[in-house]
């Protein structure tokens, strides 16, 4: 059975790199159908992206082309379109986006008009447009997100720098979940070793921020998929090196250890008070393990299981085997094939054999995206879970819940050893 429930592909990707800049404009040049889900998606995952929420107030979108949806208005490609064209349309959607005022333009094809050869061309063009004219319906998210990315920076054009100051986060998006307190916690673990984060690429920046990007001393990667032809692209139109961290994501404290330090050791900064900040943690977490020992319930030898992209899966298994004792039931990276080899070795160095079939694989705890948890849940294959994928099962996130970083390895901690207190 698949989990890849929603497919994901290049198209979305795309999108979701346009969406992730805060005064930017998405036209989407296709059908109704081919729009009202990202749409909603950019509303819901970064709804106050200018600063003015929009939920609740859909007459003020109660118009042509945009269909009570603040973001992503599209071109309604109809029968007569398939035939004529939709040059005429195109030129009067993006009157009404510019009168909006944004500061770039994307405007992408949907495959049905890649297919009678859009060209997306516009008579009274003002300011930045970025054009995605053949979209990649069959290529993973990541890659969509990178190629528009690189278009994006293409049109922008950062400048190199001589003066350079603080790092670039790459391969976060808006499609991760909690994106923005992920962020918080990861800048937090750097300021306390004296590194600023200029621009987290595609997810919160701005215009002007991508175009002074360069000034970075260095990119530091947090997914892969997300951002291996974005990092060398910058090393190589701008000469700004990358950082990748063997473990992947930030995510358990080896990784996250790994991680700070391989940074700090590129720039030469001291990494003393964010280790520090880091020994605080596994005391805690030590004590906790000691509470479920007097309560007989050693973790060592409980199940889990996993569905992410491959960056994260990577380090989470290998944290919660060697940490915990816990043994991994079934694993899924779903499209993204970039840490299959990190993980293969992984299981056979420790001779693990492992299920691909998560959704009907039993296991103690499920570590992924909501519905597949729900539905492992409700069919009893598992005991409880956690979310740290699209679609999440929270609705409305009060507090902070950090996916990564130090926070975000003591919420995985505090989900599966709590899921372990409750098993029977």
């Amino acid at each position: 059975m698949s989990s890849n429930y929603d497919r994901p592909d290049g198209i979305f990707g795309a999108l979701l790199a346009f969406e992730g800049i805060s005064d930017s404009a998405t036209i989407m040049n296709g059908p109704t159908g081919c729009k009202s889900y990202p749409a909603w998606f950019a509303e819901h995952a970064y709804p106050c992206r200018d600063k003015e929420p929009h939920f609740g107030a859909p007459f003020k979108y109660y118009r042509r082309f945009f269909f009570t949806q603040p973001r992503v208005p599209c071109t309604y490609l109809d029968g007569d379109d398939y035939i004529m064209g939709t040059c005429g349309k195109l030129d009067e959607i993006y009157e009404d986006v510019m009168s909006l005022k944004p500061n770039i333009v994307g405007i992408v094809n949907s495959p049905g008009a890649s297919l009678i050869g859009e060209t997306l061309s516009l008579k009274n063009e003002k300011g930045l447009v970025v054009r995605i004219e053949s979209p990649e319906p069959s290529v993973p998210m990541g890659a969509g997100f990178q190629t528009a990315m690189i278009k994006i920076l293409e049109t922008i054009s950062p400048k190199k720098q001589k003066k350079r100051k603080g790092i670039n986060l790459v391969g976060i998006s808006t499609w991760d979940l909690h994106w923005k307190d992920s962020i918080d916690d990861l800048k937090h673990i750097l300021e306390l070793c004296g590194i600023s984060v200029n621009t987290v690429i595609g997810a919160g920046c701005s215009v002007s921020e991508l175009k002074d990007s360069g000034s970075a001393e260095l990119n530091v990667v947090i997914y892969r998929d997300f951002s291996s032809d974005i990092v060398k692209w910058y090393e190589r139109e701008l000469n700004v090196p990358y950082f990748e961290s063997k473990f992947g994501a930030p995510i358990g404290f080896d990784a996250l250890e790994d991680w700070v330090l391989g940074i700090c050791k590129e720039l030469n900064a001291d990494p003393t008070s964010a280790m520090n900040r880091i020994k605080e943690k596994r005391e805690r977490t030590a004590d906790a393990l000691l509470s479920l020992y007097t309560l007989y319930k050693p973790i060592m030898g409980y199940t889990f299981s996993i569905t992410a992209n491959g960056a994260f899966v990577y380090p989470v298994m290998s944290f919660l085997y060697d940490y915990l004792g816990m043994m991994p039931a079934a694993f899924s990276t779903g499209t993204d094939r970039t840490f299959d080899d990190e993980i293969e070795k992984f299981l056979k160095d420790n001779d693990l054999d492992v299920s691909d079939n998560v959704l009907d694989t039993p296991a103690d705890v499920m570590i992924g995206d909501g519905p597949s948890i729900a539905s492992a849940e409700f069919r009893g294959i598992v005991n409880g879970g956690y979310d740290v994928a699209r679609q999440g099962r929270t609705i409305v996130p009060i507090k902070e819940r950090p996916i990564l970083g130090l926070d975000g390895t003591m919420n995985l901690l505090d989900a599966v050893m709590n899921t372990v207190r409750r098993t029977d």
